[in-house]
């Protein structure tokens, strides 16, 4: 141990020993080869505090609201609830809508990194083939979710309009929405893996 010690000390205080900065030039560059990336960590707060497009009414029966106005509380609750971020699908010209609703909460996570990355094996040997740079997201290792929830549903439009008015009164009685399920998230979830974004000609 004190042999590694003292070969140090050598090392640093040698009077021949030196470092100089220099400029590559062309020739020397195009023989060099390296890779970028970035690595994030960051916490979102999306609506947390409820959106910007309704007004929460006062009451939670859709009847009584003014065309402004929307509640994202149970059915049956007595008291109505500021809605979150929505988000609206539609995959067919003439088909329906898929949407996110009333997504809200705090999001927070460490490690998200985003670099590019060359596919020139595996795949079946379709990488072989392919032999081009893609897009990759690796995932974090952790996400920590806050009061965050999210309802998943199908509708007949992509905004939402409140189908228990009349059209005079601003709403739409032809509006449908059916909700699928609703999540809510409180605490750590693990995730692992990458996401590869290919391009396409």
């Amino acid at each position: 141990m004190i042999y590694k010690v003292l070969c140090v000390a050598a090392l640093i205080f040698s009077p021949s020993l030196y470092a100089e900065m220099q400029a590559l030039d062309d020739a020397t560059l195009s023989e060099l080869s390296g890779q970028g990336g970035v690595y994030l960590s960051g916490e979102l707060s999306i609506n947390k505090n409820g959106g910007v497009l309704w007004d929460t009414p006062t009451t939670n029966n859709p009847g009584a609201w003014a065309a402004n106005q929307r509640s994202c509380a149970a059915a049956n609750a007595s008291v109505a609830a500021d809605c979150g971020l929505r988000v609206a699908v539609r995959a067919e010209k003439t088909g329906g809508w898929y949407v996110l609703d009333n997504i809200k909460g705090i999001f927070s996570f460490e490690g998200l990194t985003f670099r590019t990355r060359t596919i020139n094996s595996g795949f079946d040997g379709d990488g072989a083939i392919f032999n081009q740079d893609v897009l990759e997201f690796g995932l974090p290792n952790e996400i920590t979710f806050k009061d965050a929830n999210y309802t998943f549903g199908v509708a007949n439009q992509g905004s939402w309009r409140n189908n228990a008015l009349s059209t005079a009164q601003g709403g739409d009685p032809s509006y449908q929405q059916t909700n699928i399920f609703s999540v809510t998230i409180d605490g750590v979830t693990r995730v692992q893996g990458n996401i590869l974004v290919f391009p396409s000609n």
